[in-house]
């Protein structure tokens, strides 16, 4: 449903996006990850066709953007960070808005209102002045206004910012019975929803791609080095004795508890760390296996790409 060819664009000299390719199907939820000045932004716009792109092509449906716009925006329904709310309006009126700016009428745009209150969790809300509703329900709306003319493509720009962890679960809830049948596009920071609620992750760092795959196939492509939670004393000695070690990297130390975390290279491995600790006269209380999480895997990439 979505495909993005080759797509670059510069600002000036910047290049915010590089040759950035990618495919989204139906029942698809593709993460945009990166960190700031990624070209997440960029890349964004350009798929809602808010931006021209220097060059490479976005389609939608088949159908290309920049050629026949009227006819590939028909299929897109998009969330952006800021949604542009008119809060003199009720939810009901403003949703009712979006539709016939669709082109919906009548029976149609009432049924589609309905539809689209009833998905998004808004029946009690429906004739409340959207000034006087909570963040949480004015995300709502703005997601209601996408999906009213039930469109096959959704892009959705950082959906849920700004919220508590309770708005936070209701909106992803929702988000993921409505992807069942729709191509999306999800763009956050938050690296926890999208291991939840993505089917694959693209992170972009510096406008070029650096990894697209499952969350979890990312996570084992960088997870071959073993990394070890430990917990030993004193603290100080422990730190200074890994950093000495050959084939011990230290990712992370809490003098706090006395814990560090750290991967092992291809010449030793956990039973030989504790007899080299305990045999400086360290004491080791505890040793396990951690697991790479999706926030391990970006950083993890950010960093390969920031050092080439």
């Amino acid at each position: 449903m979505i495909e993005v060819r080759k797509l670059s664009h510069r600002y000036g000299p910047v290049h915010a996006v590089r040759e950035l390719s990618f495919r989204v199907q139906k029942g698809q939820v593709l993460g945009l990850l990166g960190p700031n000045g990624a070209g997440k932004s960029t890349t964004m716009r350009a798929v809602v066709g808010l931006l021209t792109p220097t060059s490479g092509q976005v389609l939608l449906g088949g159908q290309e953007l920049s050629a026949d716009s009227a006819a590939a925006r028909a299929l897109l329904g998009y969330l952006p960070e800021q949604v542009p709310l008119y809060l003199e309006l009720t939810v009901e009126e403003f949703i009712g808005f979006a539709g016939q700016a669709r082109g919906l009428s009548g029976a149609a745009l009432r049924s589609a209102v309905d539809q689209a209150i009833e998905r998004c969790g808004l029946g009690e809300m429906r004739r409340r002045l959207i000034g006087y509703c909570s963040r949480g329900y004015r995300q709502r709306t703005g997601l209601a206004q996408a999906l009213v003319a039930d469109p096959p493509v959704l892009v959705l720009d950082e959906p849920t910012v700004g919220l508590d962890p309770r708005q936070v679960a209701g909106i992803r809830d929702m988000i993921e019975e409505i992807a069942k049948d729709k191509a999306v596009i999800l763009s956050t920071h938050i690296l926890p929803e999208a291991s939840r609620l993505c089917d694959r992750v693209l992170i972009l760092n510096r406008g070029r791609c650096v990894a697209d795959d499952t969350p979890a196939a990312l996570s084992r492509a960088l997870g071959e080095r073993p990394r070890l939670k430990l917990v030993a004393t004193p603290f100080e000695q422990v730190r200074q004795q890994l950093q000495a070690l050959e084939h011990v990297q230290l990712a992370q130390a809490q003098q706090q508890d006395s814990s560090f975390e750290i991967e092992l290279g291809p010449g030793i491995d956990a039973a030989a760390l504790v007899s080299a600790l305990v045999g400086s006269g360290c004491a080791v209380s505890e040793i396990r296996p951690e697991r790479m999480g999706l926030e391990d895997v970006f950083l993890e990439l950010v960093a390969r790409e920031e050092q080439a």
